[in-house]
């Protein structure tokens, strides 16, 4: 059974943080997802805040 499109976007939410990672230019497969801990996915979000602030400040200076 499927399940609904609410429930999808429930579930998406509750595991923004994973799959945040998933969806980022990071290269990371979900195999290598599923090998992470709550540790490494707080590290690897917070290293693509900073990146996404890097970004940020370099297309503010052009």
């Amino acid at each position: 059974m499927t399940i609904s499109k609410k429930e999808a976007k429930r579930r998406a939410k509750e595991r923004w943080f994973q799959w945040r990672i998933l969806l980022s230019d990071m290269n990371i497969t979900y195999a290598d997802l599923m090998l992470m801990d709550d540790d490494d996915l707080a590290e690897a979000n917070a290293a693509l805040d900073i990146h996404i602030e890097q970004q940020q400040k370099e297309m503010n200076k052009k």
